[in-house]
């Protein structure tokens, strides 16, 4: 079984996957976004950059969740990301309608040999939030970026989180903060139970 953590750059979707594996005693799948070799380039010329960013994206999530396959039908895996996210860069960052429309059949055809969530997390969060978390962490390359980015991935997001048909569940960031209260981890964990017993 999957449960995969989505949210915008900066909700907290590393710490919530992790932090819910330890609380389930499951297996935490995170993301090796690291990895990727242009995403430095692109925070630097967003437009210039998009196209490999988005492809390698799009190829080293597919790996991951396909390397891990087997584990997922065997026992309960807590990502934070799935392959849904990179459809949602795509729009965003693929300005030139080929382009996107071969990523979109790419991500179709990937999309059919890794595992569907069977519970989303979506972490919503104001973008006042996300910035703030974004510039406490300080990555050089996230600092880069005009904050207006941020604030149109955000929005993609939260579009994304009212129109997805999956079995869902929503946490507002704004008002869980799982760094200092870790208790919350427990919380999070009985209303994913209550979620996976639901029709």
């Amino acid at each position: 079984m999957l449960i995969a953590v989505e949210g915008c750059i900066g909700a907290g979707k590393s710490t919530v996957a992790k932090g819910l594996a330890v609380e389930r005693r499951s297996e935490a799948l995170l993301e090796v976004f690291e990895t990727n070799p242009f995403l430095s380039a692109f925070y630097g010329d967003p437009n210039g950059y998009a196209t490999e960013t988005e492809f390698t994206f799009l190829l080293l999530h597919f790996h991951q969740l396909k390397r891990h396959r087997d584990a997922i039908s065997r026992s309960e895996i807590i990502s934070d990301f799935h392959l849904g996210k990179d459809l949602l860069y795509a729009k965003l960052n693929l300005e030139d309608s080929r382009v996107h429309q071969i990523f979109e059949n790419l991500h179709d055809v990937l999309t059919e040999h890794v595992a569907h969530p069977t519970l989303m997390i979506c972490l919503s969060a104001s973008t006042a939030l996300l910035i703030e978390r974004i510039r406490k962490r300080q990555r050089d390359y996230e600092m880069k970026i005009d904050p207006d980015y941020y604030i149109r991935l955000n929005a993609v997001y939260e579009e994304f989180f009212e129109k997805y048909k999956g079995r869902k569940l929503k946490i507002l960031m704004d008002e869980w903060d799982f760094v200092r209260v870790p208790a919350l981890f427990q919380k999070l964990s009985l209303a994913v139970e209550d979620k996976l017993k639901s029709p």
